[in-house]
């Protein structure tokens, strides 16, 4: 099959299905990009970091929230949940690839395409005005919330008590961070790109910013204790 067939045949089914085309899209080069760094570490012999005590906390001790008892059996059935190991990972973490793959496919996915199809029928054309209206509208209207549901999302899928310590702990650096590198990739996105490829340019631009995700989101958080002593 020639290149222009595969073009032509991504193109149709982008216009047939959009939402299923730019889910699936979103959620390939999300996942891609994670299997991308994991495999990075291996050739490299950068071991991958090791399972969090609080991933596995649900499968070692007995839990009464009905709610967090209920998505620990659903994690377990779909495999989402990392073995406990006091050992640094060394081979590839699929329970990981799994949740990444699904906030790809059925969270980020569908919400950017529904967003990004509002985003250009509100704000119509590609003066300069218009451009950074959406540029401001897209970072502080949608990328505070979108990190939120990221971080309580996979804190969901690793099944931790706490479901929103990681997400208060790191918010605000991520979101600075996703200003330094989305602001000037969304700037060409929304001058540049048609309408029908927006989520498609987004996913590729997402392959690199997972790795930058990944490391905030694998670094360890600090808090303070009653007595003020740091802990990791």
């Amino acid at each position: 099959m020639s290149v222009l067939r595969i073009l032509q045949k991504l193109k149709n089914s982008a216009q047939k299905r959009p939402l299923l085309f730019n889910s699936m899209i979103y959620g390939s080069f999300y996942t891609g990009a994670e299997f991308t760094r994991q495999t990075y570490s291996r050739i490299f012999k950068f071991p991958l970091p090791p399972v969090s005590e609080d991933n596995v906390e649900l499968n070692t001790i007995e839990n009464k929230k009905p709610l967090l008892v209920w998505t620990n059996k659903f994690n377990e059935t779909l495999g989402l949940l990392d073995e406990k190991s006091s050992a640094e990972l060394t081979d590839y973490n699929w329970p990981q690839l799994k949740r990444y793959a699904i906030y790809g496919c059925f969270i980020a996915g569908p919400v950017l395409h529904g967003w990004y199809k509002w985003l250009d029928a509100f704000y119509k054309g590609t003066a300069m005005k218009i451009v950074l209206t959406k540029l401001c509208v897209d970072q502080f209207v949608l990328t505070p919330p979108l990190i939120i549901v990221f971080f309580i999302s996979m804190s969901l899928m690793e099944g931790k008590q706490d479901i929103f310590n990681e997400c208060k702990a790191k918010f605000l650096q991520t979101f600075k961070t996703s200003c330094m590198y989305w602001l000037p990739v969304q700037f060409l996105n929304f001058l540049l790109i048609p309408a029908t490829l927006r989520v498609s340019f987004v996913s590729v631009a997402a392959f690199c910013w997972v790795n930058i995700l990944c490391y905030l989101k694998s670094a360890p958080m600090i808090d303070h204790d009653n007595n003020n002593q740091m802990k990791y």
